[in-house]
């Protein structure tokens, strides 16, 4: 009994020490990292953080307003995102200088000083913490100084804010799905290396195509920005969605994709740089924010770009870029000048004042090939911004999971058809327009099936898990293709006269019908054969057997989108008609379009 007691005793002894090895393993592995961690919702020092909310460029944050101090538990490849920001309400201009000292365990890693009177929009930080271990304590040092650093006090009116500080997992990036749509403003399909242009205008875009899906015959549902911008985001033609000339904008009756994802769980963010891709219009309908600043470069885009996959790259997001700058006025930078032009002593220049007013009579053909270089030039330098926002991606792992669709919303003319620029025609030259996307499981290839910026919605929608409206005209490009016909419109004409098109796709046929008077009737029409007619420099009616089913397919798609769908009432300041009168939209008197006495 005694030797079988011992035993007992010893095999006791043995498992409560297995046991107690087992509790000590466990504390000591590590939990994991349940991220993302808001800061304005973690205690510091024991208290609550002083936070408000700061308003900045159009964009209300929650921010700490006050110094504060977090004891945080990291990651193994933690990611710390800010931004810093100013709020002014108070009389003239903001007074002092904005300074913020983030310290790691009392390690100083970033020290940022801003000038409230310069600051329009939020700064976006972003931070690796990698190297401080398994826990730290950040402070957040922020306060009013004079220009030589020393302190003053705030005066009322005055909010000094580190917006939205989250701390992220930069291990969990590429997890959730992600979508990236980029619209490169103005660029003509013909123009684009991966369709056979001669000149490196492309290379970031072309490598985009040879690795996903390239649409070969991928056509704008307008010839101008405003109506090819909301049908891109809304999958319905112009007249549905209402934002069809100056005046009016998205009537908002209609299911938006980025309104669908948010309702999805996606966070929603935008960075355009054209009024008619802003708030103004209703472009911003079902993002959580659009960040909007007119003619702003493509560079800033890009950084923007960057910051917003930084702060949305651990949870399913929705990011859209706009970059204007392929738009007339041709000024590129003189880098990417010089790849397309190295010499030029002729008079015209790439502003749109200068050039629009001559035509064939008083162009040389160095002048149109100085024209065509810098618009070349600008296409180059806003591909190269695009691939930096894609090796960002890269870099973070987030390419593993993001589909990227990179498209334009309409071409360029240069005197194609005796006119400049676009919107006022609708020949091939400013509707068709490069398509690209790639994502994971998509296998690469050459799709030469018809495809419409209306199908842009859609496709996003059904490769996000997301059900797709049945008020959305376009179809799911990553679905067996279809044949079917691609229908655009504008009201930009330089007769008056509301244009639409029909096109049956490349190597077919194309219609294009003038409307005018109340109720509309057509005043003119031009028919294509596009296989033998490419340029369209011949109309050439056929049959009426087979003209008339067309021109009706045509006129019923017009009448569709006017039946109780009309945009909302846009009211411009004399500041932003001023801006579109310079970019050539608007002629005449300055008219407000608001109604009397506002």
């Amino acid at each position: 009994m005694r030797r079988g007691g011992r035993t007992a005793c010893v095999v006791l002894v043995a498992a409560i020490l297995a046991a107690l090895a087992v509790l000590a393993t466990a504390a000591c592995r590590r939990a994991p990292f349940q991220g993302p961690v808001s800061l304005v919702a973690k205690r510091g020092d024991g208290s609550l953080a002083q936070v408000g909310t700061v308003s900045l460029g159009g964009e209300t944050r929650a921010a700490l307003v006050a110094p504060a101090s977090f004891e945080v538990d990291l990651p193994d490849r933690p990611l710390l995102t800010f931004g810093m920001g100013v709020s002014w309400t108070g009389a003239g201009e903001a007074p002092g200088w904005y300074r913020l000292a983030l310290r790691a365990n009392g390690r100083t890693l970033v020290e940022r000083t801003l000038n409230p009177r310069a600051l329009r929009e939020w700064r976006d930080v972003s931070l690796p913490l990698e190297g401080l271990g398994r826990h730290a304590r950040l402070e957040f040092d922020l306060r009013l100084t004079d220009r030589d650093g020393r302190a003053i006090p705030a005066p009322a009116g005055l909010l000094l804010g580190v917006g939205e500080p989250v701390l992220h997992d930069l291990g969990a990036y590429g997890r959730a799905r992600g979508v990236l749509l980029v619209s490169i403003d103005t660029v003509r399909r013909d123009h684009v290396g991966a369709y056979g242009y001669a000149r490196p205008t492309t290379p970031r875009f072309d490598a985009l195509a040879g690795r996903g899906v390239l649409f070969d015959d991928a056509v704008s549902s307008s010839s101008w920005t405003l109506p090819a911008h909301l049908s891109m985001l809304t999958g319905v033609d112009p007249g549905r969605h209402g934002g069809v000339d100056l005046r009016h904008g998205f009537n908002r009756a209609v299911p938006t994709l980025p309104g669908l994802l948010r309702t999805a769980g996606f966070g929603t963010r935008a960075v355009t740089s054209h009024l008619y891709v802003s708030g103004v219009y209703g472009v911003d309908d079902g993002f959580e924010h659009l960040d909007f600043r007119q003619d702003r470069k493509a560079t800033d885009v890009a950084e923007r770009g960057i910051d917003l996959l930084d702060r949305m790259g651990d949870r399913p997001f929705f990011v859209f870029l706009h970059m204007y700058d392929p738009h007339w006025h041709y000024d590129p930078p003189e880098w990417a000048r010089r790849i397309f032009e190295q010499s030029y002593t002729g008079p015209v220049t790439g502003v749109w004042q200068d050039f629009s007013k001559r035509d064939r009579t008083n162009v040389t053909p160095a002048d149109l090939a100085h024209l065509l270089a810098l618009y070349d030039g600008e296409i180059r330098y806003a591909d190269t911004e695009v691939g930096r926002v894609l090796d960002h991606m890269a870099a973070r792992g987030l390419d593993r999971s993001t589909l990227v669709i990179v498209t334009s919303d309409h071409g360029e003319e240069f005197l194609d058809h005796g006119s400049w620029e676009h919107q006022k025609t609708l020949y091939e030259e400013v509707v068709r327009v490069p398509l690209a996307l790639r994502g994971p499981g998509i296998t690469p290839r050459r799709e030469r099936a018809q495809a419409s910026l209306i199908d842009l919605a859609p496709t996003i929608l059904a490769w996000a898990g997301v059900a797709v409206p049945a008020a959305m005209q376009g179809r799911d490009l990553l679905a067996p293709p279809a044949d079917r016909e691609a229908y655009g419109e504008t009201d930009h004409t330089i007769d008056g006269t509301h244009k639409l098109f029909l096109r049956g796709g490349a190597g077919r046929w194309k219609a294009i019908l003038s409307l005018a008077g109340d109720p509309a009737e057509t005043r003119k029409e031009e028919w294509y054969d596009l296989a033998s007619d490419p340029a369209e420099s011949r109309s050439v009616a056929p049959a009426p057997a087979v003209a008339e089913p067309i021109r009706r397919r045509a006129l019923e798609r017009w009448h569709a989108g006017r039946g109780g769908g009309a945009g909302r009432p846009v009211c411009l300041s004399p500041e932003q008609q001023e801006r579109l009168r310079a970019l050539g939209y608007v002629s005449g008197a300055p008219d407000t379009g608001c109604p009397q006495g506002r």
